[in-house]
């Protein structure tokens, strides 16, 4: 049997609506990642969510509005995400990096997630959550590079959009890099 995981990104308040640095219709991915996330339990799979856990003095926010400070609540995963007993990963690992990717963050205990997905015997990642064209890009990236088989869980995504095709161009990037592009409906 082929062991997956389901990598959550980022499904933090401030990153829907009303939050800090909101993505349109960001709350949207709730209920369907809901979806995959039960089924990923009952499968048996290794479920993952990654968070924005910036420190106050963040390098980051000079490119950024202030967003996901450690500790607040705009870093907080939406209360309507089930997210009980899932893996955490909090990024990025200092103030000096952006962290957009969940391998550069770690557990509490300080495991990064290449090491926590090779200790599973984790073949195939599916990635989802917020945004498509930032965090999920940069993750689903960074897992095809390190020999997973991703894919992109295009429905349960949202992009920033600051220019109206940056989602499409992270997709077709994503689709250069490896990633293979598929939906949560089309999962047998």
């Amino acid at each position: 049997m082929i062991k997956k995981s389901l990598i959550v990104v980022d499904v933090q308040n401030d990153f829907c609506p009303g939050g800090a640095l909101a993505v349109a219709h960001g709350d949207g991915v709730v209920a369907p990642l809901n979806k995959i996330i039960a089924r990923a339990r009952n499968e048996k799979w290794l479920i993952v969510a990654s968070r924005d856990w910036h420190p106050a003095d963040a390098k980051h926010f000079d490119k950024w509005p202030v967003h996901c400070v450690k500790y607040t609540r705009g870093s907080e995963f939406r209360s309507d995400l089930d997210v009980e007993g899932v893996v955490v990963i909090s990024k990025p690992a200092g103030s000096h990096e952006d962290g957009y990717s969940a391998f550069e963050g770690n557990t509490d205990d300080g495991q990064d997630l290449e090491a926590i997905l090779l200790e599973n015997g984790v073949i195939e990642v599916y990635v989802g959550g917020l945004a498509t064209d930032y965090c999920v890009k940069a993750t689903a990236i960074d897992a095809a590079r390190k020999g997973f088989k991703t894919f992109l869980l295009l429905d349960v995504c949202r992009a920033v959009n600051i220019n109206p095709d940056d989602g499409q161009k992270a997709v077709e990037e994503m689709l250069a890099n490896g990633v293979e592009v598929t939906s949560i409906s089309s999962l047998s």
